[in-house]
């Protein structure tokens, strides 16, 4: 049977996305629940990994007690006096906090400042002409929701990919993002597939089908809006075009996606 939570007194929340991994995280768990085990404590404690916490430049982390007390950098030698504090004493080992609740800011050693896209440039693009373009995000934390997003709000919005017919986003029925790394856009007629996950480099198809980049532009002749989807080898997967840039969904990709990077084409 599961354990019963009712009957427990600490969480350790341990990271295990990516960058976690990376630095050693899965021997931070083991060196953990192995000191629980061994030591009675397995039924009054709980320990969960965790996806991304989004601290990746203090990995490995750990969150104990839900979002009291955040760990950075640890190890195994590391974990078992954190463990043993909480348990014993109800009190963090501060020199290896990150944060913990009630502090003004964070003791990060390794703090990356945020990336915000650049302004929008005038440019002469082999493909759209002279237009006004800027990149923007292309992981999925970023993708998806604005897939799902351009299906909430999907009037004067066509998706064209290269081979197919362009769709009408009034025409898709279902976003579905359930795989690991493809997003399903479904009509009535068909299931279209595009790759937003990250992908293991040795799968050279996903690799080729995946989004690598994402650009957002204003064509100056047309004045059309819209977004450019790119592979990582340069290669077009397709795009997303607006009727018109007042359109409430380019509204929200200059807010929201370009976290307030305005154009102005005055």
């Amino acid at each position: 049977m599961g354990k019963d939570i009712s009957k427990t007194t600490h969480t350790f929340l341990f990271c295990d996305g990516g960058s976690c991994q990376k630095k050693g995280s899965e021997q931070v768990v083991r060196t953990a629940r192995a000191y629980l085990r061994n030591n009675g404590l397995w039924n009054t404690t709980h320990t969960i990994k965790t996806r991304c916490n989004g601290r990746c430049e203090d990995a490995p982390t750990c969150i104990v007690n839900s979002n009291e007390y955040w760990y950075k950098e640890l190890t195994p030698e590391k974990i078992i006096p954190i463990v043993k504090s909480h348990i014993e004493n109800n009190q963090p080992v501060e020199a290896d906090l990150l944060y913990q609740k009630g502090w003004e800011q964070m003791t990060s050693t390794k703090e990356l400042a945020p990336f915000k896209p650049k302004p929008f440039e005038l440019k002469n693009d082999e493909e759209l002409g002279e237009c006004f373009i800027t990149k923007g995000f292309s992981s999925d934390q970023y993708l998806y929701p604005l897939f799902l997003f351009l299906f909430e709000n999907a009037e004067g919005v066509i998706l064209n990919l290269i081979n197919k017919t362009p769709i009408q986003f009034k025409d898709i029925i279902s976003v579905d993002y359930s795989n690991t790394h493809t997003l399903e856009l479904t009509t009535r007629r068909d299931t279209i597939e595009l790759t937003i996950a990250s992908v293991p480099k040795e799968n050279k198809e996903l690799q080729q089908s995946k989004i690598s980049s994402t650009e957002y532009f204003y064509q100056k002749e047309t004045q059309q809006t819209g977004i450019r989807f790119k592979n990582k080898f340069g290669k077009l997967i397709g795009k997303i075009i607006f009727d018109s840039i007042d359109n409430k969904v380019w509204e929200y990709c200059t807010s929201i996606q370009l976290l307030n990077t305005k154009l102005d084409v005055i």
